[in-house]
């Protein structure tokens, strides 16, 4: 299982917007994004980051398995980067949640 980033957006003032988190520097201006690895995203959260929904590219999209530590269920929401959109599992197939299109 490769690990999952998470879309996180930083506080809205102070100095949480710049952070080191396991030996990696995470810095955002308010109204913009980073994806981050799930060790990391646990301090950001930690410091007033707010976080979004899990991301990474097509090859990384979550399984619907029982013994994974994230797991496809119905309504599990994905940001997908490599075709820049937000999907979600409907228990079969991945679908745009704009067009409802299986992606």
């Amino acid at each position: 299982m490769t690990q999952l980033t998470w879309r996180l957006l930083p506080p809205a003032s102070g100095p949480a917007q710049a952070m080191v988190a396991n030996g990696r520097n995470h810095a955002a201006a308010p109204g913009t994004f980073v994806d981050v690895v799930d060790a990391d995203a646990k301090i950001l959260k930690a410091n007033g980051w707010l976080c979004g929904i899990p991301s990474g590219p097509t090859a990384n999209r979550p399984a619907p398995r029982l013994n994974e530590p994230y797991n496809a269920v119905p309504g599990f929401l994905f940001v997908d980067t490599t075709i820049s959109a937000v999907i979600m599992w409907d228990g079969a197939t991945w679908r745009s949640v704009l067009t409802g299109a299986a992606v």
